[in-house]
């Protein structure tokens, strides 16, 4: 099994979230969590972007992290000059390939691209910096101008080609076909995807993509980005567990969810409710059906393990579909002794209390002792 490295762009392509902007310290808290996490590679927007920029990403090269930085630039001499200028680890430059982006972005054909690309390529490797070349928009480029651009930066020494998904139009079946037809035609250079989540399919996409042959996923904390986002970290790791649990050796876990809570606190916003691992329900249990069985063995409706993400399950006992066993369970918690006839009457009272609005743990538990102690007045009267 090839070794994977994720890159994580929450610093670049999150930025570019309609509700981002992160302050210098809020960078460099992120960058620092994001390599406590293990994160190989992080990505920052290009020098030339802003002098605040440049100096954010002096600090950051400044941290000696783990983590190595990468710098995001158009295929400009300027662009990589002020990369160059940096200490940063390499470069990733880009250049739209589709003839969507040819027409109403940048405006040149495929042998400009090529011209273009070429000699700065040369130049980062002369450098002795990293660098990927990245066809923006691969998946609606034609698959002939692509290879030929591919063969040409390849050629110049390009250590890394990218096949970016840059409006969410594919599907997992057509990623896994093009990555493939990349990982075969071009078996010494490592292959990166980065997957939008405009139809809903990044983190499938990012996925197949790896099975096709990508060596690097793009990804961001909470999968923000441009327009509704990218693949999100905690998801691909969620697939990476299940699936591929060996590339997860060098990752800390545990520290997944304070990463997720502090880049929610800077977009004051809630990490999404369907968010994996870091969800405030992502380990909640409720209908009886489900509370039943996980109380007898978690394995039963979890994939996941919360202990080894620092977390731990929750069970949703105040609602009106709520079941015995979860019930029994959570008034043997609370020190009660009750039998099982005794049970199925504080279940139904509690499910006849809950037709009127679910209750709170707190909620709940008064209710218990409320009714437990009512149960022993009535013994006592008798």
């Amino acid at each position: 099994m090839r070794r994977l490295t994720l890159l994580d762009s929450t610093l670049r392509e999150g930025e570019q979230f309609s509700g981002a902007f992160f302050t210098h310290e809020q960078r460099v808290n992120i960058a620092r969590l994001l390599d406590a996490v293990g994160v190989p590679y992080i990505e920052v927007p290009s020098p030339i972007s802003s002098p605040e920029t440049t100096q954010a990403i002096h600090e950051l090269c400044s941290l000696n992290l783990r983590s190595r930085i990468i710098a995001h630039v158009r295929c400009v001499e300027a662009d990589v000059q002020a990369a160059l200028d940096t200490p940063v680890h390499g470069v990733n430059l880009f250049y739209g390939t589709s003839n969507e982006l040819r027409s109403y972005s940048h405006g040149r054909p495929i042998e400009r691209i090529i011209t273009d690309s070429v000699p700065l390529i040369r130049k980062i490797r002369e450098a002795g910096r990293y660098v990927r070349f990245s066809a923006e928009d691969a998946f609606r480029s034609d698959i002939v101008d692509l290879l030929m651009v591919f063969d040409a930066v390849v050629e110049a020494g390009v250590q890394r080609i990218g096949l970016p998904d840059s409006v969410g139009i594919a599907t997992p079946r057509q990623v896994e076909r093009l990555i493939r037809i990349c990982a075969e035609r071009y078996p010494d250079v490592g292959i990166e995807f980065h997957a939008h989540n405009d139809t809903g399919c990044a983190i499938a996409n990012t996925i197949a993509a790896f099975e096709g042959g990508a060596d690097c996923l793009d990804v961001t904390v909470l999968g923000i980005g441009e327009r509704n986002g990218i693949a999100s970290l905690s998801g691909i790791i969620s697939q990476l567990y299940i699936h591929y649990p060996e590339q997860l050796n060098e990752y800390d876990l545990t520290r997944l969810m304070e990463l997720d809570q502090y880049v929610a606190s800077c977009l004051n916003t809630a990490i999404p409710f369907n968010m994996p691992i870091t969800s405030a329900y992502a380990f909640a249990h409720k209908a009886g059906v489900h509370t039943k069985a996980v109380l007898s063995n978690p394995r039963a409706y979890e994939i996941l393990d919360p202990g080894d993400f620092g977390l731990s399950r929750s069970i949703t006992v105040g609602s009106r579909i709520t079941g015995r066993y979860a019930v029994g369970h959570r008034a043997a918690s609370l020190g009660l002794e009750l039998n099982n006839d005794e049970v199925i009457r504080l279940t139904q009272a509690l499910k006849e209390r809950s037709e009127r609005g679910s209750l709170s743990q707190e909620e709940v538990d008064t209710f218990i002792l409320n009714w437990y102690q009512e149960k022993g007045n009535l013994i006592w009267e008798r």
